[in-house]
C-alpha cells in the first residue's frame, strides 16, 4: 500500500467519500478505492511523529485471510468490512445504528453459538436487528456483509457474512432466494473468533484449489 501523495484539507468530505465506498465499493472504484481513501484520511491525521497510519488489514495473516478465498462472492465485502472495522477504531466510520451496551453484548454473547445452524438473511435481521453497517448491495439476494458496533471504538464489530444461495432455479419463481449466512466474526481469532454456519464449512471444503488436488 503507497503512501498518500497529499493530506486531505477537507476531513469531512473525505470521510463521506469513504463511506459511500465503503459500503458500495463495486460503484466507487472497487476495494483499491477503499484503500486509497483511508490512506488519504490517516495522512490528514498524521502524528506529531510525522508518522502516518496505513490500515493494512487486507494483507495481515489471519483467520480472514484464508477463509476469505473460500466465499468467492462475498469476498469483496468481507474486505469491506474489515476496511470498516478500521476506520471505525479512528472514528472515521458513520454507524447507520449504534447498538446499546446491552444490543451489543447480546449479539456479541449469542452470535458464534448462533451460527452453528443454517440461518439466512431475514434470520439474522429478526434476531439481532438492522445492522450498525451494511456493506454490499441492499437487494436481499446479493452477497453482504452486515456489521454490528458501539460508538464505542474499542468494542468489537460483530460481522455477518452472507453470500448467495446456491439452489437449482425456479422456472415458475422469478424472486431469487435470500442470501444465506456463511460465517460470523467477533475477533480475528481462529478459536471463539469465527464461526462457520454448515452451508459455510461445505463452500469451505469446495474451494476450487481443493477441487484441484
Amino acid at each position: 500500500m503507497v503512501l498518500p501523495e497529499r493530506v486531505d484539507g477537507d476531513g469531512g468530505r473525505l470521510r463521506e467519500e469513504f463511506n459511500q465506498a465503503v459500503r458500495r465499493p463495486e460503484e466507487f472504484g472497487g476495494l483499491p478505492e477503499v484503500a486509497r481513501l483511508l490512506d488519504r484520511l490517516a495522512a490528514g491525521e498524521r502524528r506529531p511523529s510525522g508518522q502516518v497510519w496505513i490500515p493494512d488489514t487486507n494483507a495481515r495473516l489471519a483467520p480472514s485471510a484464508l477463509l476469505r478465498g473460500s466465499f468467492p462472492d462475498s469476498d469483496t465485502y468481507v474486505i469491506a468490512s474489515q476496511y470498516g472495522e478500521d476506520a471505525h477504531r479512528r472514528g472515521w466510520l458513520r454507524l447507520d445504528r449504534s447498538l446499546t451496551p446491552a444490543e451489543h453484548a447480546a449479539v456479541v454473547d449469542r452470535a458464534v453459538t448462533w451460527t452453528e445452524s443454517d440461518r439466512s438473511l431475514p434470520d439474522v435481521l429478526a434476531e439481532f436487528g438492522p445492522p450498525s453497517v451494511t456493506f454490499g448491495p441492499p437487494d436481499p439476494h446479493r452477497p453482504k456483509t452486515l456489521s454490528y458496533a458501539t460508538d464505542d471504538p474499542a468494542a468489537p464489530v460483530v460481522a455477518f457474512h452472507l453470500g448467495s444461495a446456491r439452489t437449482d432455479p425456479d422456472p415458475d419463481d422469478r424472486t431469487p432466494p435470500d442470501a444465506v449466512l456463511l460465517a460470523v466474526r467477533v475477533r480475528d481469532e481462529f478459536l471463539g473468533g469465527w464461526e462457520l454456519t454448515p452451508t459455510g464449512v461445505d463452500r469451505f471444503h469446495q474451494r476450487p484449489e481443493r477441487a484441484s488436488e
